[in-house]
């Protein structure tokens, strides 16, 4: 049994919360007050059920706080799980209550153990992140929370990656995983890289004139499936470039179109959302993976039009820009450098 924080109150961090503690560890969950209306009710009624495709349940959470004093004390892992935007919060929230010793992951990361690290410098913590999120979930309006799939074994990395070993070897004991090169690499092999931003931007004009629309219900059509494999196709010379393993995600995507053949997505494909442009879909993946891949393929001359389309429409629909305020190269003090330079500093966390 470990002694597990996780930091955030929506469903995947209540996800998260629940499962491990089904596994037999001692949880507890922690979210900012004017956040935490779901965790709250799930302390006054004293459990939270597990429902769809993985354990099934009750979950009864041994601490849900408010205080992140009394949430950071003695844990051995902190697992944050909240929207990219909200990151750099939480980590400035947590640090004066870091300890040595402790092991620290994001999920998903989109880089946000780069920020934490440089921020507490030579605290002998841990630090990593998932490549992707870890659990397709929701939570459901009677307090319940579905999952689409169990836990599947994730890639994770540490930063600086020198720590991969040492990182896998402590996360092996709450999640089974393995190591891939650096946060990058991590970043832009999530499903979300390719799939979010193009599903949810050609599905606009139906999301804004459906009650209720779902993307992997009624936003999956043979034409986004086509644009996501290209946008994958631009991806992919990227991850060529930086000497990245790739995974692809558009599999998935034809197996929707086929859905009668493939029962074990049936809850995937019901899961809600996006409900708008300022979606996370939108909202969150144009400001990290995308905009970082976009910079990367800006710096070495790698065309990619798609995503840089995507990027722009995402960011004049929600008159934000995207790319300029994103975590890009230049975000992370990047630019300038070679490939071999940007994975170097990735891998020692020295420039």
């Amino acid at each position: 049994m470990k002694k597990i924080t996780v930091i955030g109150g929506g469903g995947t961090g209540i996800m998260m919360a629940a499962d491990l503690t089904m596994k037999g560890h001692d949880v507890t969950l922690f979210e900012m007050y004017e956040h935490a209306k779901k965790i709250l009710e799930i302390k006054e009624r004293g459990y939270v059920e597990v429902v769809g495709n993985a354990i099934n349940g009750k979950a009864v959470i041994r601490k849900i706080t408010t205080d992140i004093s009394k949430a950071m004390a003695n844990a051995e892992y902190i697992l944050v799980s909240a929207i990219a935007q909200r990151q750099e919060e939480l980590i400035n929230l947590m640090i004066p209550y870091l300890q040595d010793g402790q092991v620290v992951c994001f999920s998903a990361g989109n880089c946000a153990s780069i920020i934490l690290k440089n921020k507490i410098k030579d605290k002998k913590v841990l630090v990593g992140e998932m490549q992707g999120n870890i659990y397709p979930c929701r939570m459901l309006e009677n307090g319940t929370i579905i999952s689409a799939f169990s836990y599947k074994e994730k890639g994770l990395a540490a930063f600086p990656a020198k720590d991969n070993n040492e990182y896998i070897k402590v996360m092996n004991e709450i999640y089974p995983c393995h190591a891939v090169k650096n946060v990058f690499e991590a970043t832009l092999n999530s499903p979300n890289t390719s799939i979010h931003l193009a599903g949810s931007i050609l599905g606009i004009a139906k999301m804004e004139s459906m009650e209720d629309f779902r993307l992997y219900r009624d936003g999956i059509t043979p034409s986004v499936v086509a644009t996501i494999a290209a946008v994958e196709e631009e991806k992919a010379l990227v991850m060529k470039k930086m000497d990245y393993t790739m995974g692809r995600a558009v599999g998935q995507m034809e197996a929707i179109l086929e859905h009668e053949k493939h029962p074990e997505l049936n809850i995937f494909i019901g899961l809600e959302g996006p409900s708008g442009v300022k979606h996370r879909y939108i909202t969150e993946d144009a400001y990290v993976s995308n905009s970082l891949l976009l910079s990367i393929a800006k710096e070495f001359g790698i065309r990619t039009p798609i995503y840089e389309g995507l990027v722009a429409i995402a960011s004049a629909v929600n008159h934000t820009d995207f790319y300029e305020t994103g975590r890009t190269l230049r975000y992370f003090g990047l630019t300038g450098k070679k490939a071999e330079e940007i994975n170097r500093y990735l891998e020692t966390g020295e420039k």
